[in-house]
C-alpha cells in the first residue's frame, strides 16, 4: 500500500438542499485538492499525505493558510518537509486577505475540525503555518486553541499578551524577507514571545515578501517544531533525522557565505547554535565556521554597514511620518514632488546599492506604501474636505503606482467637483499602468457628464481599443 491509495472516503455533500455522494481518493505522495470542509458549503482544502508514513498511524499535522487561498500551491511547498520529517499537510483553499481576523479564525478552525474528523492525526503534535494575513491566523490559533503546539508565521503575525499568559507555551517560529517593511515588527513580536518564555525561532530570507520562501527554508523552519517535540518527549529521538536537519540548515548558511552574504551567514550560524545547543557534536563545527567568518574583512564591513543602515532606516521612517502628518493637515500639493523624489531615490538605491542598501530601500518603500495606504483608507470615507481626499489619493498614486484604487478615487472626486482636467490626467495615468477594467471606469459614481464626454471615451479607446459611449477614429501611425 506504500504507493497506492491511502484512503477512500465517501462524503455526503449538501448543496441547495440536494444531497449527493462523492468519493474522494487520497493518494500518498500526491497533493489531493478540493476536499470539502465539513459543515461548510463552500470551503475546501488540499491534503498531502507523505509516502514515508504508514496508513492508520497517527502523525503530526501542519494546517497551512495561504492568504489567497492557494491550497494546492501551499501544500506543494510543504511536500519536502512532509516527507523528510513525517508531517501531514492540510492547506486551506479559503482566502484570508479579504475578511477580519475574527472571521478568518472561524474559517481556519473549521479546517482543523474537518481534518481531525477525516484522518488519524496525532493531536499532541498539531501545528499551523501561514503567509501574511494567513500568518496572522496561524499565530492566533494556538493562543485560542491549546492543542496546537506551534506556529510558523511568514511575513506577519499577531500577539495578544493576555492570551500568552494562559500557559500554552507553543513554539513561535517566524520567517521574514529582508526586504519586508514588517521585519522590525516581527522581531518585536519574537521578543514578546521570548520574554514570556516561549520557544522562539526567527529566520530571514531574500525574496518577495508577498510570496512564500522556497521549500528548503520552509523545511528548515519546521525542523524547529520537530526538535521541540523531541525535546518534550512527544517524538522519538532520531539521530539520523536530526543530523539531516542540521546539515540542511548548515548548507543554507554555507550558500549565504558563498554568495558573499557574510553577515547573514553569521546570523544563521548563531541561530543554529541556539537551536541545536542540546547536541554537542555540532558545537565545534559551528564555532569554527563563526570564527572563520569573523576573521574576514568582508564580514566586518557588512556587519558595520548593517548596523549603520538600521539607524538610517529609523531616521527615514521618523521623517516620513512627521512630514506626512504635516502635509495631510494642510493638503500640501506643493510637496508632492518631494514624495516623488523619495520614491525615485529608493528605486535608484534598489538598482545601484549594496545588498544591505537594496534591502533597506525595499523596506522603506513598503513602509511608505503602508502608512500612506492606511491614511488613504481612513480619509477616503471621512468627512474631510475634498482637497485633503484628493491630496491623499495623489500621494498614494505616487508611492504605489500600480494600485488602481487611488486613481479611480481621484477621477471620482475631481470629476464630481467639475475639475475635468485633473480627472482626465489621472485617467490617462491609470491607463498607462496597464489597467484594462473598462467596466470599472464606467462604474465610477457621480461623474455621468464626464463619462459621456468625447475626451473621456477617446482616452479609453486609445489605450483599450474601444470605449462605451463614443467611438473616435484612431489615426494609424
Amino acid at each position: 500500500m506504500k504507493n497506492g491509495i491511502w484512503l477512500i472516503i465517501s462524503f455526503l455533500l449538501l448543496f441547495n438542499g440536494m444531497a449527493g455522494a462523492q468519493e474522494m481518493r487520497i493518494l500518498k505522495g500526491r497533493v489531493t485538492d478540493s476536499i470539502p470542509v465539513q459543515d461548510s458549503l463552500s470551503g475546501t482544502y488540499a491534503l498531502y499525505i507523505p509516502q514515508s508514513i504508514d496508513a492508520g498511524e497517527v502523525n503530526p499535522v501542519i494546517f497551512v493558510y495561504d492568504p489567497k487561498g492557494r491550497g494546492a500551491l501551499a501544500a506543494g511547498l510543504f511536500r519536502t518537509v512532509a516527507e523528510e520529517q513525517s508531517y501531514i499537510i492540510a492547506a486551506s483553499n479559503s482566502r484570508y486577505d479579504e475578511d477580519s481576523l475574527q472571521v478568518n479564525l472561524t474559517k481556519a478552525l473549521k479546517l482543523v475540525g474537518s481534518v481531525l474528523r477525516l484522518i488519524p492525526v496525532d493531536t499532541n503534535l498539531m501545528y499551523t503555518a501561514g503567509l501574511n494575513e494567513g500568518a496572522q491566523v496561524a499565530s492566533a490559533i494556538p493562543m485560542v486553541y491549546d492543542e496546537v503546539d506551534g506556529a510558523l508565521a511568514v511575513g506577519d503575525a499577531v500577539v495578544n499578551p493576555e492570551y500568552l499568559e494562559k500557559g500554552n507555551k507553543f513554539i513561535f517560529s517566524a520567517l521574514v524577507s529582508e526586504e519586508d517593511f514588517q521585519k522590525g515588527q516581527l522581531e518585536s513580536f519574537a521578543d514578546v514571545f521570548e520574554n514570556e518564555d516561549f520557544p522562539v525561532e526567527l529566520g530571514y530570507y531574500n525574496g518577495d515578501a508577498e510570496e512564500w520562501p522556497d521549500e528548503g527554508l520552509i523545511s528548515n523552519a519546521v525542523s524547529g517544531f520537530t526538535l521541540n517535540a523531541i525535546a518534550k518527549g512527544k517524538r522519538p529521538a532520531n539521530p539520523e533525522l536530526i543530523e539531516r536537519m542540521f546539515n540542511s540548515e548548515l548548507d543554507f548558511a554555507e550558500r549565504l557565505r558563498r554568495t558573499r552574504n557574510y553577515f547573514a551567514s553569521y546570523k544563521k550560524l548563531e541561530q543554529l547554535e541556539e537551536k541545536y545547543e542540546e547536541y554537542e557534536k555540532f558545537e565545534d563545527i559551528l564555532k569554527n565556521k563563526k570564527r572563520d567568518l569573523r576573521r574576514t574583512r568582508a564580514f566586518r564591513r557588512q556587519r558595520r554597514e548593517v548596523r549603520n543602515l538600521e539607524e538610517e532606516e529609523q531616521l527615514h521612517r521618523s521623517d516620513y511620518i512627521y512630514f506626512l502628518e504635516n502635509d495631510l493637515a494642510t493638503a500640501n500639493f506643493e510637496n508632492v514632488g518631494w514624495w516623488a523624489y523619495q520614491i525615485d531615490e529608493l528605486r535608484r538605491i534598489q538598482e545601484e546599492g549594496s545588498l544591505a542598501e537594496v534591502q533597506m530601500a525595499h523596506r522603506l518603500e513598503g513602509f511608505l506604501q503602508n502608512i500612506i495606504g492606511q491614511r488613504y483608507q481612513v480619509i477616503a470615507v471621512s468627512n474631510l474636505n475634498i482637497d485633503t481626499k484628493i491630496f491623499t489619493s495623489v500621494l498614494r498614486t505616487v508611492v504605489d503606482k500600480q494600485n488602481p484604487e487611488a486613481y479611480l478615487k481621484i477621477i471620482e472626486l475631481a470629476g464630481h467637483d467639475g475639475d475635468y482636467d485633473t480627472a482626465l490626467l489621472y485617467l490617462e495615468d491609470l491607463l498607462k499602468t496597464g489597467f484594462d477594467d473598462m467596466e470599472a471606469l464606467y462604474n465610477i459614481p457621480g461623474i455621468l457628464d464626464l463619462k459621456l464626454s468625447p475626451e473621456y471615451n477617446q482616452l479609453i479607446q486609445k489605450y483599450l481599443g474601444s470605449s462605451k459611449y463614443y467611438q473616435a477614429e484612431v489615426e494609424e501611425g
